[in-house]
């Protein structure tokens, strides 16, 4: 009996020692501590698993492993059943749904966040309804859906501040940041990633910080204020190095690549491209490929390779099939237009495409190389 106490006490102090190293951003340290923990637990301690699966399928997905965060979530998921506590199952359908919204499975991603945000609304949790409304934000800003995803984002923002939820209110302005972006809207950005950099450093998170970094600095590049936007890159990229980041640095990367393609070092620009291409495709993030690829078909063109440009846009059209981003639809069709030469009235049509998805981004009169956002 004393032996097996012994062992109950190791496993819970591994489990604290995984969750302080988990919100210290060691991702991987803290993988391994769970691995232990779970190992040392009893068999019969359905909770105890419950909780360190949950850990290590947040930790998986935050390194960009997203099959292993959501067979673990599942794992979890099948524990929260058994114990029958339905906050858990929810708990659980939003790790599921944020690793498929990652792989590009937003169809899916959706019908996990639904049922989610059904059982948090029926059991009065807001903190999990604000949890679930910022995943659905960021699912429908990915299927270009802007003007709904504003909406939920707020929503979240809202109940987050109700709470005094420092993260939870950060990682909204975050959302809102990226969002108002792409949407054409450059101050507005610069304010909710400032907002949220201001929020997340208060709290010492150095993921969100790292994040907010790189939105502070792709507003300043969409300013054409490249210096600048540059020094903030860096800053984000210390931050995600330190971690150990894949999942988000590879957008920082992708964001250098268009900041070095405006100065005019395509080689620089090149190399950043297709950095943030390895890592894309190393994730599964089929979207972020999509928009490396552009860029890099881009450089092709600006550099006189017109068959290597074509070549590249053919591959995203097939990236593009049957996939939702419908933002990332409309710039392929300007890419195409400006690679392979179009009239006024296609550029008019893909300016409309824009607007009914609620951005405004595209100049009045679009030229290689583009500032995209």
């Amino acid at each position: 009996m004393k032996a097996k106490m012994l062992s109950v006490l190791t496993a819970e102090q591994l489990y604290d020692q995984a969750e302080e190293l988990r919100e210290k951003a060691r991702y991987r340290e803290a993988i391994a501590t769970y691995q232990k923990a779970l190992k040392a637990l009893r068999t019969r301690d359905l909770l105890g698993h419950l909780r360190i699966l949950k850990g290590m399928a947040d930790c998986y997905r935050m390194v960009g492993d997203f099959e292993a965060a959501e067979r673990f979530y599942r794992e979890a998921l099948g524990a929260a059943e058994r114990l029958g506590d339905d906050l858990e199952r929810a708990d659980c359908l939003v790790g599921i749904g944020l690793s498929q919204r990652a792989r590009g499975m937003l169809d899916e991603a959706w019908d996990n966040f639904q049922r989610a945000l059904e059982i948090y609304q029926d059991f009065d949790d807001p903190e999990g309804e604000g949890f679930c409304l910022w995943a659905m934000g960021g699912l429908l800003r990915a299927k270009g859906e802007l003007d709904k995803a504003r909406e939920i984002f707020n929503e979240a923002l809202f109940i987050f501040e109700q709470l005094g939820d420092v993260r939870g209110m950060g990682y909204c302005h975050c959302g809102l940041g990226g969002l108002e972006r792409v949407a054409g809207n450059y101050r507005r950005s610069l304010d909710h990633y400032t907002k949220a950099n201001r929020l997340l450093s208060e709290i010492e998170d150095t993921f969100g910080r790292a994040y907010s970094f790189c939105g502070i600095g792709n507003a300043h590049r969409m300013f054409g204020e490249m210096e600048k936007a540059l020094e903030f890159f860096a800053k984000a990229t210390e931050l995600y190095q330190r971690i150990g980041d894949k999942v988000s640095f590879a957008w920082t990367i992708w964001a250098e690549a268009n900041a070095f393609k405006i100065l005019g070092d395509l080689e620089k620009a090149a190399g950043r491209a297709g950095e943030a291409l390895e890592m894309f495709n190393e994730t599964g993030d089929s979207r972020g490929a999509i928009l490396s690829d552009l860029i890099l078909a881009e450089i092709r063109k600006l550099k006189g390779d017109d068959q290597g440009a074509r070549q590249l846009l053919g591959k995203v059209q097939e990236l593009l099939a049957g996939k939702p981003f419908r933002l990332e639809e409309c710039h392929f069709r300007l890419y195409r237009y400006l690679i392979e030469g179009g009239d006024k009235r296609e550029l008019e049509e893909i300016r409309r495409a824009y607007r009914q998805l609620g951005s405004g981004f595209l100049p009045p009169k679009p030229s290689l190389p583009l500032n995209l956002p």
